[in-house]
């Protein structure tokens, strides 16, 4: 634990590097706010179905 704060406090932070980044995230909102389908979606910005779902779910919650 003392490892993962030191780690911290030098600004490196763990885990996966986020898979689609500010603009992607501003395309799918775009596409579905057109009532694209989330297949169609996840064809035009080149990502899974599963990311534009999962992309989704994060901008719905509170």
């Amino acid at each position: 634990m003392n490892g993962l704060e030191a780690a911290r406090k030098r600004g490196r932070v763990g885990g996966r590097r986020p898979v689609v980044d500010d603009d992607e995230r501003a395309a799918i909102l775009a596409r579905r706010q057109h009532g694209e389908s989330i297949r169609t979606t996840a064809a035009g910005v080149n990502v899974s179905v599963g990311i534009v779902h999962k992309t989704l779910t994060d901008t719905e919650a509170p």
